[in-house]
């Protein structure tokens, strides 16, 4: 006889520990959003401890019960989540991908269910909740922490079992949380061992090794002595006070030998303290940025025990990143002895060309065969996988995770059972072409297949021609230099032009791409599924029309900075005009967005910021209104609000208040696109 399964079932489990009672309340949340209320008695869930490999876990009928054995917290973890997957029908990404549910009376479990777990590939893998700005000020339930308790059932969910709970001490208010949910915890790589930033702790005094060494090691050991200590990946290494090498607020370090000394020095004396205290306990350096170089050439000595984490570049490719102009691509693919893992991004920051706010644009076979290489090279100990705010990037989360869990992938048939598990069997032929073309109509801004911009590319590249246009003023064409990276152009008219020139064709590529996302999305509201017609545009439609606005608008950028070199100044003001309405529109897709749950989830967009795209293109018009207006203001306001046989008649300068910015720019747009 089946056992039944109800909305009144309950998990018996009088010795859990707090962490496997925050996966219980998740089950039983799920058994009521999933089974109608019922008078009738549910089998129970029992909950029992056996020896078994770690993070393992057995769930089979016993008599009247459904059994759940495991031989620690984690197994215990997995197999709930297993239980509300496999026989509730709660998707991993149920949250994030707006699920819906239909309840039914009961769920029959047959005799013979077996639920088994099989090892992972990877040993400790899970998210860095990294650049979290969309998460911080967003509420679910009007509860701040409920987005943070939600993101770390997903790690669980997808079997991770590690977490950075935040941007260095931005996590701090979210680390009890993920540790009372049992995670194991890393540290960002700018703040080793979880410790307080020297420049915090100690705001009058200059953060100099080894004049400071004893403040420098009491933080150490105060962060040390704070720490759980038993699940703990312990982060080794010495930055400045901040994401950058620590040379540049100490110059005297000029040579690699004397840099590659210092963080040698350093790590050594970290992992001696922590081995005090928590012997044998895991710890990692980040082969990051100049530590990976300093690596490279052997400068830096590590304690054989120490777990190396190498890093991709922010794209998806593991080679070093891209830091301002400097982009040695040097190789990053594991190698060496001892224990290996990654550090590797879906989503990165780089206020050049990255994406934040929308889907990576690379091809998945691409990044699948990068992180399988990993594997084959060795990296199988760690996996830190940048997720920053999850709602944009569950797609490609979904694909790593398969990959730390089993090692390989078929992205075709993970793509296509993505959008069918999410977005129903109709049309998802269909929605898996979208998915390919996304990454097809990036823009290729350099050689290699990962160097694909991100939305970072319409916006930071477009301010920093502005600010160059500002900064030479009226006749100069000097060249910004922060743009040496994307083009060794030696005049500022020529880097526009280069810029044009690829951001132009793409702004229609993705216009394009839009109107296909668009049909496919009326189509299914036509033919009733409208949750999946929703989720394409949250997702994939949304991400298509940050691009498709930010280009258009970096598009219009360049035609105004190129009028108002040519002392067009009228032009110059219309053309940032309409650029400025392309980024507002920009931002007006994310908040049109923000339905039910989602409500104020897109407000902070701080970090690519398409607001302030839009505030810096009202500084152009400001600017080249000046020029080509000023200083008395009344000859545009002539143009184009007179009447033709007042607009040459000088009695008075002007017979009512000057427009405004906005009022001259709403002028000419009736006057020239009539």
């Amino acid at each position: 006889m089946p056992i039944i399964i109800r909305s009144t079932t309950k998990c018996l489990a009088p010795n859990a520990s707090p962490a496997v009672r925050f996966a219980i309340e998740d089950l039983h949340r799920d058994l009521h959003r999933t089974l109608e209320p019922s008078q009738s008695e549910g089998a129970s869930i029992e909950l029992v401890q056996q020896q078994m490999a770690a993070e393992s876990y057995l769930v089979s009928v016993q008599h009247d019960s459904l059994k759940l054995r495991a031989g620690d917290d984690f197994g215990f973890i997995y197999g709930l989540y297993a239980i509300s997957r496999e026989l509730l029908g709660v998707h991993d990404l149920w949250f994030w991908n707006d699920q819906p549910f239909e309840q039914r009376a009961e769920v029959e479990v047959p005799d013979d269910l077996k639920l088994t777990s099989k090892p992972n590939a990877v040993r400790f893998r899970g998210f860095f909740i990294n650049d979290e700005v969309l998460l911080e000020n967003w509420r679910v339930s009007n509860d701040p922490n409920l987005p943070w308790r939600l993101t770390f059932e997903t790690v669980y969910r997808l079997g991770g079992n590690t977490v950075i709970p935040g941007s260095g001490q931005r996590g701090e208010p979210h680390l009890q949380l993920a540790r009372q949910m049992g995670l194991y915890i890393n540290q960002h790589h700018a703040c080793p061992l979880g410790a307080r930033m020297f420049s915090a702790a100690y705001p009058q005094l200059e953060p100099k090794w080894p004049e400071q060494q004893e403040r420098f090691e009491g933080l150490w050991q105060e962060a040390v002595a704070a720490d759980p200590g038993h699940r703990t990946l312990w982060t080794l290494g010495f930055r400045g006070q901040g994401d950058t090498p620590f040379w540049q607020s100490d110059p005297r370090y000029t040579s690699d030998e004397s840099r590659g000394r210092v963080l040698t020095q350093i790590i050594t004396r970290q992992y001696q303290l922590v081995q005090a205290s928590w012997p044998g306990a895991p710890c990692v350096v980040y082969l990051y940025g100049e530590v990976m170089d300093l690596y490279c050439k052997g400068l830096l000595q590590l304690p054989k025990e120490v777990i190396t984490i190498w890093s991709d570049n922010g794209f998806g490719r593991m080679v070093s990143r891209r830091q301002e102009n400097w982009n040695p691509r040097i190789p990053s693919m594991p190698h060496g002895s001892g224990r290996k893992g990654i550090y590797y991004h879906v989503s990165f920051y780089d206020l050049q060309a990255a994406n934040h706010i929308t889907q990576l644009p690379n091809d998945p076979h691409r990044l699948a065969r990068e992180l399988e290489t990993v594997l084959e090279s060795g990296g199988n100990t760690v996996w830190i996988i940048n997720a920053s705010n999850i709602k944009p990037h569950v797609y490609l989360l979904s694909l790593i995770a398969a990959l730390w869990r089993d090692g390989q992938i078929d992205v075709d048939q993970a793509t296509h059972s993505y959008i069918q598990r999410y977005f129903g069997s109709e049309r998802s032929e269909q929605i898996a072409s979208l998915f390919e073309q996304y990454w097809r109509v990036a823009i290729p801004y350099g050689p290699h297949w990962d160097d694909h911009a991100g939305e970072q590319f319409g916006n930071y590249v477009a301010r920093t021609l502005i600010h160059q246009l500002l900064l030479n003023g009226r006749t100069a064409d000097d060249a910004a230099p922060a743009l040496a990276w994307m083009t060794q152009a030696p005049t500022l008219s020529q880097q526009i032009a280069y810029y044009y020139n690829l951001v132009e064709p793409a702004a229609a590529r993705y216009r394009q791409l839009g109107e296909r996302i668009t049909k496919v999305s009326i189509q299914l509201r036509q033919s009733g599924n409208r949750q999946a017609a929703r989720l394409l545009d949250d997702s994939l439609g949304l991400s298509t029309q940050i691009y498709r606005r930010s280009l258009a608008g970096a598009a219009l950028v360049c035609q105004a900075l190129q009028a108002a070199q040519k002392e067009d100044y009228q032009h110059a003001f219309y053309y940032a005009g309409l650029a400025r309405e392309q980024y507002q529109s920009c931002n007006a897709a994310m908040r049109e967005r923000e339905h039910g749950v989602w409500g104020g989830f897109w407000a902070n967009d701080c970090l690519t910021d398409v607001k302030e795209s839009a505030w810096v293109c009202t500084q152009l018009m400001g600017y080249v209104r000046c020029l080509g207006d000023g200083p008395h203001y009344n000859l545009w306001k002539r143009e184009f609000t007179y009447p033709a046989d007042e607009k040459n008649v000088y009695v008075l300068t002007n017979m009512e208040n000057h427009e405004t910015d906005d009022e001259i720019f709403h002028a000419m747009k009736r006057a020239w696109q009539a």
